[in-house]
């Protein structure tokens, strides 16, 4: 039951983000006879301190961490699966050289090194994307290592190797397909890190610029009224917490569908 409930959380999130430019939506125009108005007159959840309405800038929010998301984890998992298997594959200094380069990465919390990039680089979306995928990486790139340095002495890799294929159809034909179902696991649970770290770098100042809207941002702005208007953090911040739920519930569901110990005989 919570699987579904947490699937149907995803298809809104992605819904609204997608069909966002599709709808009437006014999330620039001010009203300043509604500023901190409360939900219920005029709009589902209000106005923000400057009278502009949140549940329009909740959409075009869910937009902005979908896009940041999307982008964030796919370059983090093609750049990741790609160092992780071929220095595996190639081993000796190539797989000593990695696994360096991997442990001063993991040496530092990657949401700190996320934020001095995107306070060197600038704040903006772009920066934004690229500041998480500087250190979104590392986690595709060691698991990748690890699938590669159990499969690659399998027999059907062995065979494969006696009968002179070559480096790049044994990584493309026997290697990555193997390797397909723990990457997709991996992605799941990088989309809720990637959700929080973008409201996060936007909370602070780093991330998505005014006027444009983002989750993170809208709780800042709201934080400073949260004891008179407490619906304008309650609204971005109860849709993180709820999209973060529903894409770790549903990654732990994925993981145990794929993993063939768990499955009944």
């Amino acid at each position: 039951m919570f699987v579904w409930i947490s699937i149907g959380i995803l298809l809104f999130w992605i819904g609204i983000a997608l069909l966002g430019p599709l709808l009437t939506l006014n999330p620039y125009d001010i009203e300043l006879s509604r500023i901190l108005s409360p939900p219920g007159t005029g709009t589902w959840l209000g106005y923000d301190d400057l009278g502009r309405p949140i549940w329009d800038r909740l959409v075009l929010g869910a937009r902005t961490s979908l896009v940041v998301a999307v982008c964030v984890v796919t370059i983090s998992m093609w750049v990741g699966t790609f160092l992780g298997t071929v220095t595996a594959y190639l081993g000796r200094w190539w797989d000593h050289f990695m696994v360096r380069v991997i442990d001063i990465f993991l040496a530092f919390p990657g949401i700190l090194l996320a934020i001095a990039m995107a306070g060197l680089m600038g704040p903006g979306i772009d920066n934004v994307v690229i500041a998480l995928s500087t250190v979104g990486w590392v986690g595709f790139a060691r698991l990748s290592r690890a699938q590669v340095l159990s499969l690659k002495h399998r027999e059907h890799v062995q065979a494969a190797v006696a009968l002179g294929a070559g480096r790049i159809r044994i990584v493309t034909r026997h290697l990555i397909p193997l390797m397909v179902a723990p990457l997709i696991v991996e992605a799941t649970f990088s989309i809720a890190g990637v959700i929080l770290a973008e409201a996060g770098l936007s909370f602070l100042g780093l991330g998505v610029q005014p006027p444009a809207p983002s989750w993170g941002s809208m709780i800042r702005d709201g934080a400073r009224y949260m004891l008179v208007t407490p619906h304008m953090v309650l609204a971005p911040g109860v849709s993180v917490m709820l999209v973060v739920v529903a894409v770790n519930s549903l990654g732990d569901r994925l993981r145990d569908w794929m993993d063939v110990r768990t499955q009944r005989i």
